[in-house]
């Protein structure tokens, strides 16, 4: 069961006009499964949550250019140019709770500036921080600073100096995604000074050599060759291994002859170099409030779908775990619930996030059909209608939503 108390999640996420997103609320689980067709947003909701990570950590301008300007990144309207926004609703840790808010408004030719900004802050039985911006300008000020915000820059960083809102920009910056792509495993890589596994694994050597030299404090290292072994027979280890100014992957296998045989990452399959990616992306050194990975089960055999939830759902206990799918083996594994499943639609260019509807509750509740079964048959439906509500009621500055999750 999982202690609330002990780590820090997302509990909901209002989107207004990020790509195919128009104004849509999410409520997420510590363990979350996005389910849908090819095309449906679910790429979108992540990146979304990706885009938000980059804002914080680095600047508005970097996470506009990543993904190509503003004019990629903003939903087209038949109107007037759309403000982005984002509300961001946490439970924290100690039973303290958090929102964070930011809306970005265009100007022409693909500036922009931060049109509003606040973040909210309610310590458990203890007084409640806020501070507000409208257009670079404090409306509530930052207890014992105040800084000149830039017209691209989000006060969040500033404010991570302090005590009180220090915990919501180590979530938000620490977030990670990941789409392993296993030929980025398999060859040969630059040595990475980062502290995180990159989005596609291309820095695995580099993530798996900082937990071995950590195996003395930890047992990480040891726990990804078990789980490993588990993935492709034989396997005892894999270790790092540096080759003139590049490094690469080489693991050691059990072939029943004397010694372990050694097979460079150049000569393993695409599940097993995956499936290190994925091990790596939970386990890293790097600490991460919410790991976010696409599809874990392209290119990996249905049998090892179990391995996968059940570390993920392990790894939730401690951080926040978000999976697209669209695998009905991960939607059968025993331990995922109903409420933790939200099915993704595209609607009329419009992506649609919502939990299961009633019907297929009920299907799965009477026995009739697994979750996975649904999907196979396309039946598993989504309640546009709580989406739908949820939408109307979007207001990325409102009220706090106070209540607590911890009940």
């Amino acid at each position: 069961m999982r202690n609330y108390l002990d780590s820090s999640y997302i509990r909901e996420v209002q989107i207004r006009n990020y790509k195919s997103i128009a104004p849509t609320t999410v409520k997420l689980t510590p363990l979350t499964v996005f389910v849908g067709p090819n095309g449906s947003g679910k790429s979108n909701f992540i990146d979304s949550l990706a885009f938000v990570q980059e804002c914080v950590s680095e600047s508005i301008e970097y996470a506009f250019t990543n993904r190509g300007g503003i004019g990629a990144v903003r939903r087209r309207s038949g109107g007037h140019p759309t403000n982005i926004g984002f509300r961001i609703i946490l439970n924290l840790k100690d039973r303290d709770y958090a929102e964070y808010s930011f809306e970005i408004a265009a100007k022409p030719r693909e500036n922009f500036y931060v049109a509003k900004e606040r973040c909210y802050v309610k310590p458990f039985m203890q007084n409640e921080y806020e501070y507000e911006l409208e257009k670079g300008e404090f409306i509530k000020e930052i207890s014992g600073i105040r800084p000149k915000m830039p017209p691209g820059r989000l006060a969040l960083y500033a404010a991570s100096a302090t005590d009180e809102f220090g915990p919501v920009y180590d979530f938000l910056s620490r977030m990670r995604f990941y789409s392993i792509v296993p030929n980025q495993i398999r060859e040969l890589q630059s040595p990475d000074p980062g502290e995180f596994l990159k989005r596609d694994g291309s820095n695995a050597a580099t993530i798996l050599k900082r937990l071995y030299e950590e195996a003395r404090t930890t047992d990480k290292y040891d726990r990804i060759c078990r789980l490993l072994s588990r993935v492709a027979s034989g396997i005892e280890r894999v270790e790092y291994r540096q080759v003139g100014q590049k490094e690469t992957l080489q693991f050691k296998q059990d072939i029943g002859l004397r010694n372990l045989w050694t097979f460079e990452a150049l000569n393993m399959s695409d599940g097993t170099l995956r499936v290190l990616g994925l091990l790596l992306a939970v386990y890293q050194s790097g600490k991460t409030s919410l790991v976010a990975i696409e599809e874990p089960e392209s290119t990996v055999h249905p049998a090892v779908t179990e391995l996968i939830m059940q570390v993920l759902r392990d790894a939730s206990l401690e951080k926040q775990i978000l999976i697209t799918t669209h695998s009905p083996d991960i939607l059968d594994y025993k331990e995922l619930k109903d409420e933790q499943i939200r099915v993704v639609i595209m609607e009329q260019g419009n992506t649609k996030i919502a939990p299961l509807a009633d019907s297929s509750k009920e299907a799965i509740k009477e026995k009739l059909y697994t979750p996975g079964e649904l999907l196979r048959i396309d039946e598993l439906q989504p309640d546009l209608e709580i989406a739908q509500n949820l939408s109307k009621r979007l207001n990325l500055f409102g009220q706090p939503k106070i209540e607590s999750d911890y009940q």
